[in-house]
């Protein structure tokens, strides 16, 4: 198993994660699926490994941040669907008598062009509609179960209504809940992902109804014994001395059993060549040295600043201040205490009320995005997600 750190791990190099698969399978059985939860915590190679088993589907696996109009998807998911069908398909128990005249049909779709919507004068539609509504019926005609993997959807929309205007992205927000409608007894299936808050962005765009019957699932980090086991993998296939008690020191530093931060720990020791397993010092001098305060830490970096990305100026300095509190308390904050630093911000009352979907939207994307975690019993006080972030974030505000 090679360490991967950048791209997503994906055949050998993904560890199994075969309870997650099979209940994204059933929901998709049953439904359209929304696969949700933080940047770089696992949800591609899901998406990947589903496509390298589908079971009874036929997968197409699209990343939506590559396109920021609505005839660009359109085109991918046509092109996308043509090649995988005219690929051998006899595998597959549906396959022999339905695949040919589907694929004829699909051949016939005339694919729009790319570059933004045009309205035609007497019939007011965007000009990739014709050709949404014949995908439509050839999906809507068929038995075959074309599985569609739309990875990173609501960044898909926010380009679209930066490209265009919210009014295409309600316009195609509607079409694909239509759609949704029109093929809830039929065997074609959408699952979305999100690595940021697909409610947050319709609903800064006002259209939160239209995605509001996806099955949602947030991807859960690994539970300690899925961690303890890519940790033992990660050191055999490395040849590097890892006993079980540095394992449970790695989780206990951690204080998040996401792949991305394991395999982090795992590079810096490797880094470090030991010739013995490390002991409980070591691991805290690397987790300290080279995870919070080291160059190599891409994944923390890349939290601490894309909150400007995610946020606009107001909302990213009120979630700065949030943050900036959080790593500081002990036993985490209430959300009294996250309204009075709003307060500080916003003195004036009448104007932080007219805020208070802005505060909101803030607290439920740091939850989403990975920041924050609130807990579940007691004062379901809220603390950082994990220790590594909360302790390279103090550092940072320090």
């Amino acid at each position: 198993m090679e360490i991967r750190i950048g791209p997503p791990a994906t055949g050998q190099n993904f560890h199994k994660r075969p309870a997650l698969i099979a209940k994204l399978l059933r929901a998709l059985r049953r439904g359209n699926v929304a696969f949700l939860g933080p940047r770089r915590t696992g949800k591609t190679s899901c998406l990947e490994e589903i496509k390298a088993n589908p079971h009874e589907f036929l997968p197409i696996l699209l990343n939506l941040e590559r396109h920021d109009t609505v005839e660009a998807w359109l085109a991918s998911m046509v092109k996308k669907l043509r090649e995988e069908l005219q690929k051998p398909q006899s595998q597959l128990s549906w396959a022999q008598d339905k695949v040919g005249g589907f694929l004829d049909r699909l051949r016939k779709i005339e694919v729009p062009v790319v570059g933004g919507i045009e309205l035609s004068d007497h019939q007011k539609q965007p000009s990739w509609r014709k050709t949404a509504d014949e995908f439509l019926e050839l999906l809507a005609d068929s038995d075959v179960p074309v599985l569609f993997l739309l990875d990173e959807f609501p960044t898909f929309l926010k380009l679209v209504a930066k490209k265009t205007s919210r009014d295409e992205v309600e316009s195609v927000l509607n079409w694909f809940r239509a759609a949704r409608n029109d093929l809830k007894d039929r065997h074609a299936r959408f699952l979305v992902t999100g690595s940021i808050g697909l409610k947050g962005v319709v609903r800064k765009l006002g259209l939160a109804p239209a995605v509001n019957e996806f099955d949602t699932h947030e991807i859960p980090p690994l539970g300690d014994e899925e961690a303890l086991s890519l940790l033992e993998n990660l050191a055999t296939s490395h040849d590097l001395p890892l006993t079980l008690t540095g394992r449970k020191k790695i989780l206990q530093l951690l204080g998040g059993n996401w792949p991305i931060l394991l395999q982090l720990f795992i590079s810096e020791i490797q880094e470090a060549e030991f010739k013995k397993a490390p002991t409980a010092k070591e691991l805290e001098a690397i987790y300290r040295d080279c995870l919070v305060h080291g160059s190599r830490n891409q994944y923390c970096d890349g939290m601490h600043d894309r909150l400007k990305d995610v946020f606009t100026t107001s909302e990213c300095q009120l979630a700065r201040s949030l943050l900036k509190a959080t790593c500081r308390a002990k036993d985490g904050m209430s959300r009294t205490e996250f309204e009075a630093i709003h307060a500080t911000l916003v003195p004036e009352s009448t104007h932080r009320s007219l805020l208070a979907e802005e505060f909101d939207h803030v607290i439920e994307t740091l939850k989403h995005d990975g920041y924050l975690l609130q807990q579940s019993k007691g004062e379901q006080r809220t603390t950082f997600a994990s220790h590594i972030l909360r302790d390279f974030w103090l550092r940072k505000t320090a």
